[in-house]
């Protein structure tokens, strides 16, 4: 397969992954559009390199984090604003039933969760992520460096967090 048709298969099979990537580490909508085109960019100039000692998509993941991570701090530098995760950065499905109030009360934890994910720092965040992206513990591990057994650990201590943020947020504390 020529360089040209897998990138397009690439950014195909991982656009909404880049993109919520992208979500995590940008609030502001041009920013992320800008990030997006950053990864993009950085996935074709090392797209020779892939070497296969792990999936593409875990690859993927590394090029993602790492242009955001060089993103941000060149962003940081010209101003100090805050990253934020919205909706479209988590992939829940909406519920089955059509109750209106329902569907009211998920899209309130939804926006809580969000808020309260946005709380956490930049690596539990994007772990987090990844979590919700149903990756498994050596696929986070590959992405963020750190050891099975170390991601497992920081997973449950952001579950743990995350609950207390949201029990926090919903008694109004």
């Amino acid at each position: 397969m020529d360089k040209d048709t897998l990138f397009k298969q690439v950014l195909k099979e991982n656009k909404d992954r880049i993109y919520r990537i992208c979500c995590a580490y940008e609030r502001n909508a041009i920013d992320r559009d800008d990030l997006y085109q950053e990864i993009a960019i950085n996935i074709w100039k090392n797209l020779d390199k892939f070497e296969g000692r792990s999936a593409i998509s875990t690859w993927i993941y590394r090029i993602a984090v790492n242009t955001s991570l060089m993103h941000v701090k060149k962003e940081s530098r010209r101003n100090s604003s805050k990253t934020e995760l919205d909706e479209n950065s988590l992939n829940i499905a909406e519920p089955p039933n059509d109750d209106r109030e329902e569907k009211i009360e998920t899209g309130k934890k939804i926006e809580i969760l969000n808020e309260c994910i946005n709380e956490l720092g930049t690596l539990d965040r994007l772990i987090i992520s990844m979590v919700l992206e149903d990756l498994s513990y050596k696929e986070i591990a590959e992405v963020t460096g750190l050891t099975v057994n170390n991601t497992g650990v920081r997973i449950n201590r952001i579950k743990k967090e995350l609950l207390k943020l949201m029990e926090e947020r919903t008694n109004g504390n």
